[in-house]
């Protein structure tokens, strides 16, 4: 594997019942995956600490809030986009979504405080 890292979009602040998207999770992993490779292969989670409607607010300061919308994935039932609407992923996203189109400045501001963007 010629990879130097892993980026993944898991985010424990909107934890709702998934193991796999904690922090304490992705240090194991990078551990395992560390030791089985014999190479120190990074763990990146840029998402980890952003709520939900800050993650959109992140995507659309990159100008990618459409491409976020309809072409990722955050289901667990595997639906791209709005998903199922009926999982808890499902219902996370449409709720950060419609936080974050209710109040764009202020989500904006705090997301920018959070990541050092400008």
């Amino acid at each position: 594997m010629k990879a130097e890292a892993i980026i993944t979009g898991v985010c424990e602040t909107d934890f709702s019942g998934y193991p796999d998207c904690r922090d304490e999770f992705v240090k194991a992993l990078h551990h395992a995956v560390s030791l089985g490779m014999a190479k120190d292969i990074r763990f990146e989670t840029p998402l980890m600490w952003l709520n939900k409607a800050e993650t959109w607010a992140l995507a659309d300061y990159w100008g990618q809030l459409d491409l976020v919308r309809h072409e990722t994935l955050t289901c667990y039932n595997g639906i791209k986009g709005d998903g199922c609407g009926q999982c808890a992923a499902c219902n996370l996203r449409a709720n950060g979504l419609s936080q974050y189109l209710g109040d764009k400045v202020g989500v904006m501001t705090v997301m920018k405080q959070k990541t050092g963007l400008q």
